[in-house]
């Protein structure tokens, strides 16, 4: 009975200490869950681009950050200098 006594004062102290309580079961996060973000120039044709100072982006006045999978949805593919 004395163990059990500690072993909760313990587990009390730690969360008090700790700050708030993480739940005990977190849900794990998946590489589907993330979303990969990808560049596209609206305004100059159908190419994706990872990187923002892609070579392929240089004459490019406007910029819009979207998904991988929106920029595939919508017939976007990927930059020839990016290959």
């Amino acid at each position: 009975m004395q163990r059990l006594r500690k072993a909760v004062l313990l587990i009390a102290v730690t969360f008090t200490l700790g700050g708030l309580a993480e739940p005990l079961a977190t849900p794990a996060t998946t590489a589907e869950a993330k979303s990969t973000k990808v560049w596209i120039a609206p305004n100059h044709g159908k190419k994706y681009h990872y990187a923002k100072r892609c070579r392929g982006l240089n004459h490019a006045g406007k910029l819009k950050h979207v998904t991988l999978k929106w920029a595939k949805h919508h017939h976007y593919k990927l930059c020839g200098w990016e290959k």
